[in-house]
């Protein structure tokens, strides 16, 4: 079985970098941002597009958006930072610097408590600011005549996010048609995974290999001295429980990742007026985000660790795309779906449509960060939206655009019939093809997979 996959992997080769990458050496204040990983923030990418070739218009646009800027989502991510070190201060053993920390976490843990993964201020502006130049950018597809379908999962967040945009575009567009809902009828592609990848997902060898990597790049020496007077505080932590026994651990890489979580996400809440940015040095911000990239990369890209086939868990979405674009297309009319989910669906989406460098698949996990970078694929707000256009000859061309900067696709690029190259610009029956020949090996990938279990 893992031969025949990996062999159907040999297709799928990386055809486009991704952006420039930072390097550890070259982090600066004015890069930090990018090492927030999944929670760094959406930004207005302020670019120019290359121009269509001559006599195509554009007329439908599908896409799929995260949910913007939220709170973090579990109640210990904000309560046992705060805990420990105000049990610390209690007790004296808190540095000043330590004291400072404290005074920030509990800001954030009061405005956190009752908002646990709620949509922020600062994600429905970023959902509206997509929507502004979704209508600007492409009048063709978003005015009075149009047809805009719009769905999101039933999360709070991510209807809120949905929301955000629906109010932008009503506000420009009064009289354009939307049908919206958020219902569970649409989960089967919005959010749903194929359980037929549990198993490569969960893996021993994966969850034993990024359990090493994370050992190795999770260093909360410097911090805990930083924090504390005395370190055996959070080295021989005391709980006890409610049967009033008391139990001792080293709390030290707890407290270190989950103050890490707290500033990646500081963000999401610039509205405070402060930031945790000074509680790591450069260093240690860019080991945190190692591991964050290592833990999205294994759980949606392609790799020996996981059988390379986690990236189809989302397949259906993918064949949404396809079919959707298809009656846009006999339909002919000035339209668009947008779709409004979650970080897990866009990510495997963008891996198994081989979007810019999503399909990289390095052989030692070490090599990662030296092509497949989280901060420049999915973080807050991000999105896949692609643009059709079509001539008076029928011909169909697409554009992919990965938060609102072109991007590339797996088949060559279009050429008129003068032999000029229109690089971001595609055939779509080209596209469509190449896609449909990958749910096709899912198919058969998904029986072997269901046949060996």
């Amino acid at each position: 079985m893992k031969k025949s996959i990996i062999i159907s992997l040999a297709l799928l080769l990386p055809l486009a970098l991704c952006a420039e990458i930072t390097k550890k050496e070259d982090i600066n204040k004015d890069n930090l941002y990018k090492f927030r990983g999944s929670m760094t923030q959406y930004e207005d990418p302020g670019v120019t597009y290359s121009k269509a070739p001559k006599g195509f218009k554009p007329f439908y646009m599908s896409h799929y958006g995260r949910h913007g800027s939220r709170y973090l989502l579990n109640t210990p991510q904000y309560n046992d930072p705060y805990t420990m070190l105000k049990q610390a201060n209690d007790k004296g053993v808190l540095t000043d610097f330590g004291k400072d920390v404290l005074r920030r976490i509990e800001i954030m843990a009061k405005d956190a408590d009752g908002h646990l993964g709620d949509l922020t201020i600062v994600g429905q502006q970023q959902h509206r600011g997509i929507a502004r130049r979704m209508v600007r950018n492409y009048p063709e597809i978003f005015n009075k005549n149009s047809t805009i379908v719009a769905r999101s999962t039933t999360s709070h967040r991510v209807i809120a996010s949905m929301t955000s945009a629906l109010m932008e575009f009503s506000s420009i567009l009064p009289k354009m048609n939307i049908d919206f809902n958020d219902s569970d009828f649409d989960k089967g592609y919005m959010n749903s995974e194929d359980r037929a990848i549990n198993s490569a997902k969960n893996s021993r060898e994966r969850n034993a290999a990024v359990n090493a990597f994370n050992a190795k790049h999770n260093n909360p020496e410097r911090l805990m001295c930083a924090l504390f007077t005395d370190t055996t505080f959070i080295t021989r932590y005391e709980r006890t429980s409610s049967s009033g026994s008391v139990s001792v651990s080293d709390r030290s890489d707890d407290l270190y990742t989950k103050i890490y979580d707290i500033a990646a996400n500081m963000g999401s809440h610039s509205y405070l007026g402060f930031d945790l940015d000074d509680v790591f040095t450069y260093d240690e911000w860019y080991d945190c985000w190692l591991q964050n990239n290592l833990y999205w990369f294994s759980v949606s890209g392609y790799h020996n660790l996981t059988q390379n086939v986690v990236p189809y868990g989302h397949a259906t979405l993918l064949q949404d795309f396809l079919d959707k674009a298809d009656a846009a297309i006999a339909a002919g009319t000035p339209a668009a779906n947008l779709r409004y989910g979650h970080d897990t669906a866009l990510y495997p989406l963008l891996c198994l449509m081989e979007v810019n460098d999503c399909a990289y698949a390095p052989e030692n996990i070490e090599d990662l960060a030296t092509k497949w970078v989280n901060y420049d694929i999915v973080h807050m707000a991000s999105n896949l939206q692609l643009i059709f256009f079509k001539d008076k000859k029928g011909t169909i061309l697409v554009r992919a655009l990965l938060d609102e900067r072109e991007a590339k696709l797996p088949v060559e690029c279009y050429k008129d019939a003068k032999g000029n190259e229109y690089t971001y610009f595609y055939e779509w029956d080209k596209v469509e093809q190449y896609y449909r020949d990958i749910l096709a090996r899912w198919t058969c990938i998904r029986a072997e997979l269901t046949e060996n279990k």
